[in-house]
């Protein structure tokens, strides 16, 4: 079993916690799956999206993501708590669109109680 600290060493990049809605197209040997999902977390390589259907590592997905974009990427693993994708495609546009969205979302939230 692998522990926190050796998982975050493997992932190499910051993990922000999101709940996004999202759509996943995946194309697998025996049909293609669409599967409305939430992504829990993200990264400029990958992110974890909660869902019920397994696919198989290395199947190609693309990720329509509300309010953020279109990305496409492969399954880096999938289990019980959901499904690892890894994006394909430029990492520096990825973190742009990323942050554009996490710094909207802060906007969005209602002030703090201490700030009224």
């Amino acid at each position: 079993m692998m522990t926190t600290s050796k998982t975050a060493e493997r992932r190499g990049q910051r993990r922000y916690p999101v709940l996004w809605s999202a759509s996943l197209s995946a194309e697998s040997a025996l049909a293609p799956h669409v599967l409305t999902c939430r992504i829990q977390n993200v990264s400029i390589s990958g992110l974890h999206v909660l869902a019920e259907t397994r696919l198989a590592p290395d199947t190609p997905v693309t990720l329509r993501i509300d309010r953020v974009g279109v990305f496409h990427g492969r399954v880096a693993w999938s289990n019980d708590e959901g499904i690892g994708i890894a994006f394909d495609g430029n990492p520096h546009r990825i973190a742009e669109l990323i942050r554009d969205r996490l710094s909207t979302a802060t906007e969005d939230r209602p002030p703090e109680p201490s700030s009224l």
